[in-house]
């Protein structure tokens, strides 16, 4: 399971659970290979609710890698045409897009919290919103601690955790927010850091931050439905 941007070559699809067949060398019966690929598609059409802190974390972490991705991935594939397969072979384009997609990463991390805070404040009591403000920042801190530095992040993830952090205290102080409040947030992020020369790419910034928003909206979709509110606010803000 893939939970941060890899994968150099673009193949990379975090945050989707594709269904495995074993080989025909595998031990397993017929009706046991069957059951499996049926218990496999049910979770694809009907994923498991969100209703705890662990499986939450897990779930905006491989969306927002999926977000960031696909988003970056998807426009240099689409503006370069049939050079993309040279382009992805040359190490300072990968580089770059490595840059470019570990920071709309950054970003998209902190918009899908957001997002969720909005979605998830009106579960919990006035008096324990600041709390729950307080577990986004801490849960956006779990997420990016683990992951190792990028080569162009030698400092690692401090000034990204402290500027979430001034940020979800101003969410908190205001109204809630939803995707397309904030999806511009990380579009524009993305588009800055994209691994295409400027001068390329200068008529697509609202290609590219349309693309973020339709995924940002999806996912919130996603969210809203899966996330079982009243248990992952109690779980996250206390009773």
């Amino acid at each position: 399971m893939i939970t941060y941007p890899v994968n150099a070559n673009g193949d990379s699809n975090a945050g989707i659970l594709f269904m495995t067949v074993p080989t025909a060398s595998t031990s397993r019966s017929a009706p046991g290979l069957v059951s499996a690929w049926w218990r496999r598609l049910a979770e694809r059409l009907r994923p498991a609710p969100i209703e705890t802190v662990e499986v939450f974390q897990q779930f905006v972490q491989e969306r927002a890698s999926l977000i960031a991705q696909k988003c970056a991935i998807d426009y240099c594939r689409g503006k370069t045409g049939l050079a993309s397969y040279a382009l992805f072979t040359e190490q300072p384009f990968l580089k770059a897009l490595d840059v470019c997609r570990w920071e709309a990463f950054v970003s998209v991390l902190g918009d899908l919290l957001i997002v969720a805070e909005g979605c998830l404040r009106p579960h919990v009591r006035p008096e324990a919103r600041p709390r729950l403000g307080e577990a986004f920042i801490d849960l956006y801190s779990a997420v990016l601690m683990p992951l190792p530095a990028p080569l162009h992040r030698p400092q690692g993830w401090d000034d990204a955790i402290a500027s979430f952090n001034l940020r979800m205290r101003s969410v908190v102080a205001g109204e809630p927010q939803q995707a397309l409040d904030v999806a511009d947030h990380s579009a524009k992020r993305l588009f800055d850091t994209l691994p295409i020369h400027s001068s390329m790419r200068d008529l697509d910034e609202e290609v590219v931050y349309g693309a973020v928003r339709f995924r940002m909206v999806a996912v919130s979709q996603e969210m809203q439905r899966r996330v079982v509110a009243a248990e992952l606010a109690k779980a996250l803000a206390g009773s």
